[in-house]
C-alpha cells in the first residue's frame, strides 16, 4: 500500500459521507455526467491526487489513484470520466513540454476542465495501427485533422482530447511508424459529435466524433512526430489498472449486495444464503476478487517506481473483469426475478460487467498479448 494510503482512504471516507449512491444511480438511468459528484471529488482534492504540486497537484502516485477509485467503487460512487482524465496525464507529465503541462494538467486538479481520450475507431477497432484518422502538418507548422472516432467517453463535456493519429500513412512493414499524439481542444471548429445509444446505465455519454478539417496548431503535438506508440502506452498501462480498480470495486458492491440479500431472503424459511449454490459462487468470486485487487497493487507500486508495467496491467485487466463478472452473475442470481427491477440496483453492474470483459480491451486480444509475451507463442495479431 501507499504511504498516502490513510490519506486516502480519509478523502474518501468524507465523499462517501456526502453523497448517496441513489444520485450516481438516477445520473446512470438517465445517462448524465453526476456534476455533484465531480464537484465533491474537486472540493476533497481527490483530482489532484497523482499530479505533482508544481501543476497544481497534491503529489502521489498512480497507486494512490487507484485506491480511490478502488473504495469509492465499493460504494458504487462511479465516474468512469475520471479515468480517461487521470490516464492523459501519464503522458503528458512524461513527455509533453513545459508550457503544455503549464497550461493542461492545472485545470484537471481543480475540477474546472478534464481529458477525453481519442484512440478507437469503427473499422480499426483493437487494431491502432491501421487507424484512419489523419493530422497533416502544413506549410505553417499547424496540422489539418480529419477521420472520425467512436466510443469516446464525455468528449463533448470534456475541455481537451489527447487524440492519437497517423501523421504518416500506413506501412504494413512498420506498422508502428506515424503514430502520432495530440491536445485537441474539443471545441475547434470542424468537429462534430453525435452520441451514441449504448444501452447500459453509464453516468456519462459517449460519443462517434467526426473531425472535418480541423485545425489543430503546432504545439497541440505530444512529443516527437510519428513517434507516440511509445507515448500511447504509458496512457493505455494505467488506464487497465484505473479501470481494473473500477472493477474490484464494483465487484465487492455487487457481492456484498448479495450477502445481505440472502442472509434474509427465505423463500422455504431457509435462508437461501444456507444453500451451497450460492456460498459457493459467492465465495469463488470474492477469491477472485481479491487475487485481482493484489495483483493490482502490486503492478500500480511497480508502476509508480518507473518500470515497465504491460504485461502485469494486462493479466490485472483480465482477472478483474472476470471477477467481475463473476460477482455480478451470482449477484442477478441470488436475486433471482428482483434483480431485473432497476429499483434493486443489481442489473447495471451485470450489463457493465458483461461490457467490461471487452472494454476498454477484449480480454480475447489481451490473453494473446499475455500468450506472446510471457509464454512465448507466436505472434497471434
Amino acid at each position: 500500500m501507499s504511504e498516502n494510503a490513510d490519506a486516502i482512504r480519509e478523502i474518501c471516507d468524507s465523499i462517501i459521507r456526502r453523497i448517496d449512491r441513489s444520485y450516481v444511480a438516477e445520473c446512470g438511468k438517465r445517462n448524465e455526467m453526476p456534476q455533484k459528484l465531480w464537484d465533491i471529488w474537486a472540493e476533497s482534492g481527490l483530482l489532484s491526487i497523482g499530479l505533482p504540486e508544481e501543476y497544481g497537484g497534491s503529489g502521489g502516485h498512480l497507486s494512490d489513484l487507484v485506491l480511490a477509485l478502488d473504495i469509492l467503487h465499493q460504494h458504487a460512487l462511479l465516474l468512469p470520466v475520471s479515468v480517461p482524465n487521470f490516464m492523459s496525464r501519464e503522458p503528458l507529465l512524461r513527455h509533453a513540454s513545459e508550457e503544455q503541462k503549464r497550461r493542461y494538467l492545472p485545470p484537471t486538479a481543480t475540477g474546472e476542465a478534464f481529458f477525453s481520450f481519442g484512440i478507437t475507431e469503427p473499422d480499426a477497432g483493437t487494431n491502432t495501427f491501421k487507424i484512419k484518422t489523419t493530422a497533416i502538418r502544413q506549410s505553417d507548422g499547424t496540422f489539418l485533422l480529419n477521420g472520425q472516432k467512436t466510443y469516446q467517453t464525455a468528449f463533448v463535456e470534456s475541455a481537451n482530447c489527447l487524440l492519437v493519429a497517423r501523421t504518416e500513412p500506413y506501412d504494413p512493414a512498420n506498422r508502428t511508424k506515424g503514430l502520432s499524439l495530440f491536445i485537441l481542444d474539443t471545441k475547434l471548429p470542424g468537429i462534430s459529435a453525435t452520441p451514441m445509444d449504448i444501452g447500459m446505465y453509464l453516468p456519462e455519454k459517449n460519443y462517434q466524433t467526426y473531425f472535418d478539417n480541423v485545425v489543430m496548431p503546432a504545439d497541440a503535438l505530444v512529443g516527437e512526430e510519428g513517434k507516440g506508440l511509445k507515448i500511447l502506452f504509458d496512457s493505455l498501462n494505467p488506464e487497465r489498472l484505473l479501470v481494473a480498480a473500477m472493477n474490484v470495486g464494483q465487484a465487492d458492491y455487487c457481492i456484498n449486495r448479495a450477502v445481505e440479500y440472502a442472509k434474509v431472503r427465505a423463500p422455504f424459511d431457509t435462508p437461501i444464503g444456507a444453500y451451497q449454490a450460492i456460498q459457493h459462487p459467492l465465495a469463488r468470486a470474492k477469491t477472485y476478487v481479491e487475487a485481482a485487487r493484489t495483483m493490482m497493487y502490486l503492478a500500480a507500486k511497480k508502476h509508480d517506481r518507473g518500470e515497465n508495467v504491460g504485461v502485469e496491467a494486462n493479466m490485472v485487466k483480465i482477472l478483474s473483469s472476470e471477477a467481475f463478472k463473476m460477482a455480478a452473475e451470482i449477484a442477478m442470481t441470488t436475486f433471482g426475478g428482483a434483480g431485473v427491477d432497476v429499483s434493486q440496483d443489481i442489473l447495471p453492474f451485470y450489463i457493465a460487467a458483461q461490457n467490461n470483459t471487452v472494454a476498454p480491451v477484449n480480454n480475447q486480444i489481451v490473453l494473446s498479448f499475455i500468450a506472446e509475451k510471457v509464454l512465448g507463442l507466436p505472434k497471434a495479431y
